[in-house]
């Protein structure tokens, strides 16, 4: 069954494999040639949190935009605009221009990936709907990290990596206006309230909103800390890619760890990982091959926390809660997200690269701290009460929402 449907919709995959890699390198981009160009660390950073404020402003006003011109259309429009905002960064190379310019990358992009989310969960069934969103998933995280290695194709000091990302947003248009599928009816979901769902989980919320400061500041000026760490590009590259990847990669396991004991246990070891290996990096000097396998290491335990915040969250509402509480997610999280370049990038303005290893630490401490001490507070959710851990993209999604919730409804009827 999923083979036939695979037939159908492999040029969606295709597509956003485009988007992911223009996306992924883009983002690298843009940070490593604001240093270039003489922007201030803390201009960068203004610069890079465009791009979550635009992802936010999406997430309110694009399924409104999708229902009223269609999701064929409305993925062209931003897939057009997203490529055109790229190539604006070549021809102004002033902050305010970049910080919009990343503002349109947001918001296109999180729009698409509303659209394409959409067409999944149109037509996917019960039983292979978890399986199209995990294909998603890896499609995501591949494209973004793969995304990283074209960094090095080119000097990023020219135009040719500018060029290079606008070509693959545009050429994601191909599969998906060549494509047959009948693009789905639109339903914008009403969000639970932010009250209700600290309520509901407070750890959760803390987790999925906190780490957004970690893992947003990184991708906005990351590369900042790789150029005062002394990288060159193609380190920097490489620098980018493995913690990206291995993000992507221990998601799998930690979520299944996850499942079978106390979430928040799981939350607090990636805590610590990561605050140990900031205090290791601070107070001793590594070869560069060490130097960047322990960064990696730190996106290792970073990048799941979003989706273990998700899970923990969803442990404690009911099935019938748990997608419209997806638009109450992105709010928290884009709240953060939208800080997490601008505050980093203070940091490391104040402290240098020793600044990107103390906000990192003190961000991973706050999470520990508050949930450690809500351990003491609620209860942990026994384990066959716990909804299945499902990876996220750093963003809620409507697919990722609808599995964990007909699983969760599905346990429920078993038990009864």
């Amino acid at each position: 069954m999923l083979t036939i449907v695979m037939r159908s919709i492999w040029p969606i995959f295709l597509g956003i494999l485009f988007i992911s890699l223009g996306n992924g390198l883009q983002g690298t981009l843009s940070s490593w040639r604001a240093d270039y160009e003489g922007f201030s660390v803390i201009t960068t950073g203004l610069v890079m949190s465009g791009y979550f404020l635009g992802a936010f402003a999406s997430s309110m006003l694009s399924p409104a935009q999708i229902k009223k011109t269609g999701q064929i259309r409305t993925y062209a429009a931003y897939a057009s605009i997203a490529s055109t905002a790229i190539l604006i960064q070549i021809l102004f190379i002033e902050p305010p221009v970049w910080f919009i310019s990343r503002f349109l990358s947001g918001f296109c992009i999180a729009g698409i990936m509303i659209i394409v989310e959409g067409w999944l969960n149109s037509i996917s069934s019960n039983e292979n709907r978890g399986q199209l969103f995990s294909i998603h998933m890896v499609v995501v995280w591949g494209g973004l990290a793969m995304g990283q290695g074209l960094f090095v194709v080119d000097n990023p000091a020219g135009v040719s990596l500018f060029l290079l990302a606008s070509i693959l947003l545009s050429v994601s248009l191909i599969p998906i206006l060549l494509t047959e599928i009948k693009a789905p009816d639109t339903e914008i979901q009403e969000s639970l309230g932010i009250k209700a769902l600290w309520k509901s989980s407070p750890s959760g919320v803390i987790t999925l909103g906190v780490s957004g400061l970690a893992s947003a500041g990184f991708f906005g000026v990351g590369t900042i800390y790789a150029i005062k760490s002394g990288l060159s590009v193609s380190e920097t590259a490489l620098f980018m890619t493995l913690f990206i990847g291995f993000g992507a990669a221990s998601q799998w396991p930690l979520g299944w760890l996850s499942d079978k004991i106390d979430r928040r246990k799981v939350i607090l070891l990636c805590c610590l990982v990561v605050t140990s290996i900031c205090v290791l990096l601070s107070l001793f000097e590594f070869s560069k091959t060490v130097f960047l396998v322990l960064n990696g290491l730190i996106g290792a335990f970073t990048l799941p926390l979003y989706s273990l915040g998700v899970a923990q969250t969803n442990d404690r509402l009911k099935p019938s809660q748990m997608v419209s509480a997806s638009g109450t997610i992105i709010f928290v999280y884009s709240l953060f997200a939208a800080l997490g370049p601008f505050s980093m990038s203070y940091f490391i303005n104040l402290f240098d690269e020793f600044g990107f290893l103390l906000y990192l630490a003190g961000v991973h401490v706050l999470i520990a701290i508050i949930v450690f001490g809500m351990m003491f507070i609620t209860d942990d959710v026994d384990e066959s009460d716990q909804a299945n851990f499902q990876v996220m993209a750093q963003r809620p999604s409507v697919v990722g929402m609808e599995v964990i919730a007909e699983e969760a409804l599905e346990s429920q009827l078993d038990s009864d």
